[in-house]
């Protein structure tokens, strides 16, 4: 009798967890995506709360009833495996040690902190990883999404919750999918119409990216096509062969509101995917959904049934035509300049092989891209360095060969996992297999030129599906018990649950800590970027309440998060900002009292402490030679900042800084080369160089050259060398001659197909202002190919089309501009004056 009550008791409880875990598990998965995909500090904390929750019951379910089966799955291999990599990338290890493991990794700490305050003591023990602090945050994530991996593979073993499982994410991206075309219609440039992006429009639903949304709804494409596809196969499992008569005639049946309803979803999130103009997810979706169409048509079990992707990819197609073809035209025309794109796909996984090549074995460690790969870059543009707009790439990058052979392995096991439930479908839930198979292989396509999977709530999706997949697989025997695909369930002893138990809540307490400064860490930042921002756009001239302001919260955001590179590397850089406003007018130099000197010191100290948690952070040693060379007078400024300049070659101001010094020292070829890549990255460098130009180096001729025939830095140069009575009277004659010779070096680099944007628009603007209107319209075009969010350029060409007398020309260009921001009034004025008029389009440019 007790023994009855007892299990009656853990029975309920179980079912009690069960529905804890479901609940949690569905609200994170609604929470994800409507959170712009977890890209904030709070929204992560959120998703380690739902998730440690569910994990939490799931394991006390295992304590308290101990009959109850783990399944087990070869899978958990190489997931611990990749856990224990980057724990083991994180644990400080005897130099020695390192040395032996990662010979590069040793050296170069040791070159880089070599000279730190301590630094032996420092060097004594050290981390494989360039940046623990990254590879903490992408640790974090990393467990929480094996622990929801292993809450999938144990919890939802039967059809009613596999289906309920896919059936929610279907509807969430359904959800998405009808947000994005309310806003695409509305010609919104806000995310919720109120929510502003650094982009002129908002045709991405809740996520900021256009890719990071094409990937969250491919993969909410692959759950209703699963759901689609296990439902069809139920409604006709008594049935041998099936024709599309009878899928037709089922469908026309009440019983399949369902059906069209997971159609419409699939539908709608097509047509999401063209509009938001991300070729990548256009491409893996054709890819994915092409798979997909050929393994069902292949399939005996699923024949004739494969028509219906090509029926649905066709309704998608008719709303496409209908809602935006020109755009989503144009946007794919251009994958040909898909590497120039992001400043050249191809160039940054070359630049990661020559990085692989120095840390074969263990990487640079886990999430530490962003620090390391910027001295191996080359190009010109500084922004790409985030992320290597290449899954695949930056994985090799921060694991190494090891971190490689880990993914190729789990991903061995899912697809070998797919290939039996496609293979022997007797079953209607393993059709939910080819669902499952058309999202992970969009996502592994689309991986090769975005970083959408390093977004949790894309993460999230493609765990569980790799999970269910699993799970998918054909059963040794009978499912008498509910539970699918053979997966052998192992007995644990009581008293390793109970231990697995308290590790586990442990790990979480540490998870959940660790976030929770993150979160409060960033919310005093929030107020430091905001006035960041202001000051940037005043040339930072604040008061000094605004400074000490900034200054403050940047210090507290450091406090609480004390192992952020960019928090302390900022925070000392805020206070110098603040110092270096007491300027002496008649010196025209920074004024420092005793105290101000002081000061100065601490913020050398502060530099020193960014380079002992991160060595390769380059702009922290710029900084550091800046103040030790020409405020504080001590040496080692000059190699500091060399080594900042090596670090990061593609950040303006340690081109600038590195110039300059140069330019100071009396090397002017190496100090014009750096000067040069110094405006390539940030035009609004220009005054500054020039001061350079005319001061250190002498050399006006080198001036204009940098001016590159734009009239505006033309005349700047022209008033900076009249202020100075330098070559005063040759000024004019030296300008316009140059300004020939950088108009016929321009012309030669327009002539081929590889030049950028902005060449070929000055170039444009130049032959507009000679009256040569056809050559200026086709260098527009050609700059608008790789530009083609550039709203005022092509604002720029419709009214040269209007001049010209191409109406509907000018027209279409307008309507562009319209769709890439809906509140662009030049635009909107255009498109009414263009309607009034007798539309004539110049059928020979057509």
């Amino acid at each position: 009798m007790i023994s009855s009550v007892t299990h009656e008791r853990a029975d309920a409880s179980g079912r009690l967890s069960d529905r804890i875990i479901e609940c949690c598990i569905y609200a994170l998965l609604v929470f994800s995506p409507l959170a712009f995909g977890v890209v904030h500090a709070w929204s992560e904390a959120v998703m380690f709360v739902l998730v440690a929750i569910a994990w939490l019951c799931l394991l006390w379910k295992m304590v308290s009833q101990e009959q109850m089966p783990i399944i087990w799955s070869w899978a958990y291999l190489p997931i611990a495996a990749f856990i224990l990599m980057a724990l083991v990338q994180l644990v400080p290890l005897p130099f020695d040690w390192v040395a032996f493991v990662s010979p590069r990794t040793a050296a170069l700490k040791q070159e880089l902190l070599g000279d730190l305050p301590q630094g032996d003591a420092i060097l004594s023990k050290m981390t494989l990883s360039f940046y623990p602090n990254a590879t903490r945050h992408d640790l974090r994530i990393a467990m929480t999404l094996a622990s929801v991996f292993f809450i999938v593979l144990n919890v939802f073993t039967d059809k009613a919750r596999i289906k309920r499982l896919l059936t929610v994410i279907a509807a969430i991206g359904g959800g998405i999918t009808v947000l994005a075309i309310a806003q695409v219609i509305s010609n919104a440039d806000k995310i919720y119409w109120s929510v502003p992006t650094a982009h002129a429009f908002a045709r991405a639903g809740t996520f900021v990216h256009h890719s990071h949304h094409g990937q969250f709804v491919n993969l909410s494409i692959g759950a209703a096509l699963a759901i689609i596809l296990v439902t069809l196969h139920e409604a006709f499992t008594t049935r041998k062969n099936v024709t599309p008569n009878d899928v037709l005639e089922y469908l026309g049946s009440p019983a399949a509101r369902k059906v069209w309803i997971l159609i419409c979803v699939v539908i709608a999130g097509v047509v999401t995917i063209f509009l938001s103009l991300t070729r990548g997810g256009m491409v893996s979706l054709l890819v994915a959904g092409g798979v997909t169409t050929l393994v069902l048509g292949t399939r005996g079990s699923m024949r004739g049934r494969g028509w219906m992707m090509a029926l649905m990819c066709l309704g998608a197609f008719i709303i496409v035509l209908y809602c935006g073809f020109d755009a989503v035209y144009e946007r794919l025309m251009t994958l040909e300049d898909w590497d120039s794109a992001e400043g050249g796909r191809l160039d940054i996984v070359k630049n990661i092989g020559l990085a692989w090549t120095q840390f074969p074995l263990f990487g640079t460690g886990l999430g530490t891209h962003r620090v390391v790969y910027p001295m191996f870059d080359r190009s010109t543009n500084p922004l790409i360095a985030g992320h290597a707009e290449n899954e695949y790439a930056q994985l090799v990058e921060e694991t190494g060969a090891l971190g490689l052979v880990i993914l190729l392995v789990f991903g061995m096991i899912v697809w070998v996992c797919y290939a039996r439930a496609v293979k022997t479908a007797s079953e209607p839930i393993c059709s939910a297999a080819y669902g499952l198979g058309f999202g992970l292989v969009a996502i592994l396509v689309h991986s090769l030129s975005d970083f959408g999977q390093h977004l949790p709530a894309n993460a999230l999706l493609s765990t569980i599906f790799c999970a269910i997949m699993i799970t998918l697989v054909r059963p040794r025997k009978p499912m008498d018990t509910g539970a699918l695909c053979g997966l052998r369930s192992t007995r644990t002893s009581r008293i390793l649950r109970k231990l697995t138990f308290v590790l586990s809540s442990f790990a979480w307490l540490w998870i959940l800590a660790d976030a929770n400064y993150a979160r409060i860490a960033e919310s005093y930042w929030r107020p430091v970027s905001q006035a960041h921002r202001g000051l940037t756009d005043r040339q930072w001239q604040g008061s000094d309440v605004e400074y000490s302001r900034l200054a403050a919260y940047a210090t507290i955001a450091a406090r609480y998060d004390p192992d952020n590179v960019f928090y302390s590397y900022w925070s000392g850089v805020y206070n110098w900002y603040d110092l270096s406003r007491n300027v002496d007018p008649a010196r025209n130099k920074i004024a420092l009292t005793d105290s101000g000197l002081l000061r100065s010191a601490r913020i050398v100290d502060t530099m020193n402490y960014s380079r002992a948690i991160c060595p390769t952070f380059g702009p922290a040693y710029c900084v550091l030679g800046e103040l030790e060379k020409y405020v504080l007078g001590r040496e080692g400024g000059e190699h500091h900042i060399r080594v900042g300049y090596r670090l990061a070659p593609c950040d303006p101001i340690a081109c600038f800084v590195a110039g300059r010094l140069d330019a100071r020292e009396g090397r002017h070829q190496s100090a014009q080369t750096k000067l040069a890549r110094a405006i390539q990255l940030d035009g609004n460098l220009f005054d500054e160089v020039v001061a350079i130009c005319l001061d250190e180096l002498q050399d006006p001729n080198f001036a204009i050259r940098l001016a590159e025939a734009n009239s505006g830095r033309l005349a700047h140069i022209a008033k900076a060398l009249s202020e100075r009575e330098f070559y005063h009277s040759e000024a004019k004659e030296l300008i316009e001659r140059n300004r020939r010779r950088s108009l016929a070096a321009l012309k030669w680099r327009c002539r081929g197909d590889d030049a950028p944007a902005s060449a070929y628009a000055t170039l444009g603007n130049h032959y507009l202002d000679e009256g040569h209107t056809e050559e200026a319209i086709a260098l527009f075009r050609k700059a608008l190919a790789r530009d083609y969010a550039n709203i005022s350029l092509r604002y720029r060409l419709a009214q040269v089309l209007e001049e010209d007398g191409d109406l509907a020309g000018a027209m279409r260009e307008a309507k562009i501009c319209l769709r890439l921001r809906a509140n662009y009034n030049p635009a909107r004025q255009l498109v009414l004056k263009l309607a009034t008029l007798p539309v004539k389009g110049n059928t020979e440019r057509e």
